[in-house]
């Protein structure tokens, strides 16, 4: 999850006061319900990745599948995709 380009993503698009956040948001979670809580029970599940998709009805007009964590579908397509 946490691969170099994954984390040089992060890294341009947030600022560290961000990123300091998000890192003790995790800290504070591990705490609470324990690290064997957080984690899934099979490791090849955190290989799943997301995607965007825009439907006009039924028909998809937008298509992104993620290929890797950080890998975010860019806003301005997105909304030309919606503008058409």
């Amino acid at each position: 999850m946490w691969n170099p380009p994954a984390v040089d993503t992060m890294m341009a698009r947030n600022d560290q006061e961000s990123l300091t956040e998000l890192g003790n948001s995790y800290k504070a979670a591990i705490d609470n319900v324990g690290i064997k809580t957080i984690m899934p029970k099979d490791m090849k599940d955190t290989l799943r990745q997301g995607g965007t998709f825009v439907f006009k009805g039924s028909a998809p007009i937008f298509e992104h599948y993620d290929s890797k964590v950080g890998d975010n579908s860019d806003i301005q397509e997105i909304l030309a995709a919606i503008r058409g």
